[in-house]
């Protein structure tokens, strides 16, 4: 029976340690990762606020009257830097006229529900935003498009060249040092998502950093 040679055995060894010292590391990252996000967590949580009944308006969330007059600006920036939070946090959600309505939806249930006040919804096509701003929900008027009035499918010209209007708007908010969180209007937030996105770049920064 064949020996295995002392220089193999040790090779071996050595490899052992390396993988168990690897595992050992990574183990403790997650185990810090994990508490760092519940202890952040616990500090960030606020309360579930009660569902508003259809028509409720409640003071606390209802932070722009109906009688209430939007400012106006010339460009995307300047009305970006009006609604953005102290870290410079901002939420987009880009609305055309053919989904005026689903982007109300999305302010009453998710956004005016949750407390969230740094967004501005991007308007394609003027109407999307003298709608929205009718009833008192910053909008930014960006970009005409000539199918701005109608649905438009995946894959399509139209649908495309609204998606690069879209890019257009998240670059330019990029550029200017804002960090983006950018939302579909068909969707529903469960709660205010911007602190725990908070949480976990400052987690990353720790680890990485």
């Amino acid at each position: 029976m064949d020996r295995v040679p002392y220089r193999d055995r040790m090779m071996v060894s050595v490899k052992r340690r390396i993988c168990w010292r690897l595992f050992a590391q990574g183990f403790i990252t997650v185990v810090i990762t994990c508490l760092l996000l519940t202890i952040f967590r616990y500090l960030t949580q606020r309360p579930v606020n009660e569902a508003l009944t259809i028509g409720e308006k409640s003071p606390d969330i209802n932070r722009f009257s109906e009688e209430e007059e939007l400012p106006e600006y010339d460009y995307l920036i300047e009305a970006i830097n009006a609604r953005a939070d102290a870290d410079r946090y901002i939420i987009l959600a880009m609305t055309d006229e053919a989904f005026v309505d689903m982007a109300i939806n999305f302010y009453e249930a998710s956004l005016r529900a949750h407390h969230v006040h740094n967004f501005l919804f991007v308007g394609v096509g003027r109407r999307s935003c003298e709608t929205l701003r009718n009833v008192s929900i910053p909008c930014f008027y960006y970009a005409d498009d000539p199918n701005a009035g109608e649905a438009s499918d995946y894959g399509q010209r139209n649908f495309i060249r609204k998606m690069n209007i879209r890019t257009d708007m998240i670059v330019e908010a990029l550029r200017a040092n804002f960090s983006v969180i950018h939302t579909d209007i068909d969707v529903a937030f469960l709660n205010n998502p911007v602190s725990e996105i908070k949480v976990m770049r400052f987690v990353l920064s720790l680890l990485f950093t």
